[in-house]
């Protein structure tokens, strides 16, 4: 195989698998959850272990967030919709 097509292949692969990691975090009916994760001004050296992987896994409204350096559910912030 030239390494070209070896090229081709890794990042279509690393494509796809950014695509399916639930990045879109969704609840039971593939939308998120109302609101946005807060602000986390921390910067880590190491990632806590993982509380949820998605909104569907938190209890009312709290969203699945990156927050104090790892993915936990917490009470989202309030969007404006007034654009």
């Amino acid at each position: 195989m030239k390494s070209s097509n070896l090229l081709l292949l890794v990042v279509s692969l690393a494509f796809v698998s950014l695509a399916s990691s639930g990045t879109l975090k969704p609840d039971g009916n593939g939308t998120e959850k109302a609101g946005s994760c807060p602000y986390d001004p921390y910067r880590c050296f190491r990632e806590d272990p993982r509380q949820c992987l998605s909104d569907q896994d938190c209890l009312n409204e709290k969203k699945c967030c990156f927050y104090f350096c790892g993915f936990k559910c917490v009470q989202p912030q309030q969007t404006d919709d007034t654009d």
